[in-house]
């Protein structure tokens, strides 16, 4: 398993370009799919938190996650859950709690943020319902599924 970086803008404005060649009427609902499905993997988590700051934390992430264009979203995190695909679809929860993401986070004035987010996240996601947890793999299956799908239509796969 290869390390994936974080995208610079110059690696994103690339691949815009390189998606432009591809039929939107593929790439277009991928993208709103994912957004979609990110989004409610998100709120699964919220819904678990009884700290208003936690709470305050991710519910600024879903909205600055909306501001966010489309496509961005989806390239900016595609390798790294294509990377982690068998930790997914095994629902290897261990391994996500323990890993260090660091290393996958863009080093800029948003990474202490970031890092906090995904601290929250990992603090929380064992106090999920055996439920919640369900579909919280559920909804991580199928942003791996949309980006497998991706990755089709772009011709990395």
């Amino acid at each position: 398993m290869s390390t994936v970086k974080p995208l610079s803008d110059s690696d994103v404005t690339s691949l815009l370009e390189k998606i432009s060649q591809c039929d939107s009427k593929i790439t277009n609902p991928l993208f709103i799919e994912y957004s979609n499905t990110l989004n409610s993997l998100l709120s699964i988590i919220v819904t678990q938190l009884e700290e208003e700051s936690e709470i305050v934390e991710l519910e600024r992430v879903k909205r600055i996650l909306s501001l966010c264009p489309l496509e961005e979203k989806l390239l900016r995190t595609k390798d790294k859950i294509w990377n982690v695909r068998e930790h997914i679809l095994a629902k290897n929860k261990d391994y996500f709690l323990n890993k260090d993401y660091s290393s996958l986070i863009k080093q800029d004035s948003n990474k202490a943020f970031i890092e906090n987010i995904m601290e929250i996240i990992k603090d929380n996601f064992n106090d999920l319902s055996e439920k919640e947890q369900a579909a919280y793999w559920i909804k991580a299956k199928k942003l791996l599924n949309i980006v497998a799908r991706f990755k089709k239509a772009i011709g990395e796969v």
